[in-house]
């Protein structure tokens, strides 16, 4: 754990040398009024299928913010990642789908390798009780081996859910590497080049 802590942090005080996040989306999700307000899915979309995001990193300069006019629902089952969201408790209560969490692409605990890093655990404890998600340190992450951080063919990594009856606003940082092209023997030849993008802004509502 150590190690990973160190190459994290080693990664985040790196330059960016390409510049492959394009946009973000945000989607609704049909509830059926199920839960309190509307179902936003939140996506990082990048230029190229497969390009990476394997963190959401907050920093002094630099903080994640997450905010509802309106409290953000949060089910007694779930968490404030998705790997939080088990999915044998999805099955027997269908409005734990509609939780609010974080995460990079993956909705439940089912071959999700979500991990907290440093996070401020004043402000996930404060997101988890309905309130805003304000943090000048941690992140939310996925080691870069794992295919959840790969961008769909649509180009796009789901960073989050939230559901709420207000308008949401958001500034997150990302971190991720281009896609990366391998020969017949399995040598890198292109790619890996690292992507940071910081102050993106996003609404909803």
């Amino acid at each position: 754990m150590k190690k990973l802590t160190l190459m994290l942090l080693g990664a985040f005080i790196a330059t960016a040398t390409f510049a492959q996040f394009d946009r973000i989306v945000v989607e609704e999700v049909p509830n059926s009024g199920k839960v309190p307000g509307k179902t936003y899915r939140v996506y990082a979309v990048m230029v190229n299928a497969k390009d990476q995001i394997d963190a959401v990193f907050a920093e002094e300069t630099n903080p994640v913010t997450i905010s509802s006019t309106k409290p953000f629902y949060q089910h007694e089952m779930g968490g404030a990642l998705s790997a939080d969201v088990q999915r044998f408790d999805l099955q027997n209560d269908p409005v734990l789908s509609f939780d609010s969490w974080f995460t990079i692409g993956a909705v439940d605990n089912y071959n999700n390798y979500l991990m907290p890093f440093a996070m401020d655990s004043v402000a996930v404890k404060e997101f988890e009780s309905g309130t805003n998600y304000v943090s000048k340190t941690g992140a939310w992450f996925v080691t870069p081996d794992k295919r959840q951080t790969q961008a769909d063919n649509s180009n796009r990594i789901l960073i989050m859910q939230l559901t709420t009856a207000g308008k949401v606003t958001g500034t997150i940082n990302l971190h991720g590497r281009t896609r990366t092209q391998r020969d017949g023997d399995g040598n890198v030849i292109s790619g890996g080049d690292l992507i940071e993008e910081r102050g993106i802004t996003f609404t909803a509502g």
